[in-house]
């Protein structure tokens, strides 16, 4: 299974506000029935044909809400040790977000 995972600062006092727009521009999804004001998930869009193995799972959650830090998980199926996995490459781009300090 490939785990990324990382605490980050965000520019807003509300996970789905600061995370929604980034990850539906990723092809993700947050999912109203199990997010919450203190954690958020997301998944690929069930829409999109996307292999078993590759589709990607978003979970993010407050590790200090007053300082606005976060811990981010992205997970797959995909081997951990093969480098350029969907999962390795929404991992980065989800970094690079300019909402993601």
């Amino acid at each position: 299974m490939a785990l990324f995972s990382w605490i980050t600062s965000l520019n807003s006092d509300a996970l789905t506000e600061a995370l929604e727009l980034p990850l539906r521009q990723l092809g993700l999804v947050v999912d109203p029935l199990v997010s919450s004001d203190s954690q958020l998930l997301a998944k690929d869009d069930p829409t999109r044909s996307i292999p078993l193995a590759q589709r990607v799972t978003v979970v993010a959650s407050w590790n200090c809400q007053r300082s606005r830090e976060c811990q981010l998980e992205v997970r797959s199926s995909e081997p951990q040790l093969r480098h350029g996995t969907r999962c390795q490459q929404i991992a980065e781009q989800l970094q690079a977000q300019a909402c993601l300090q």
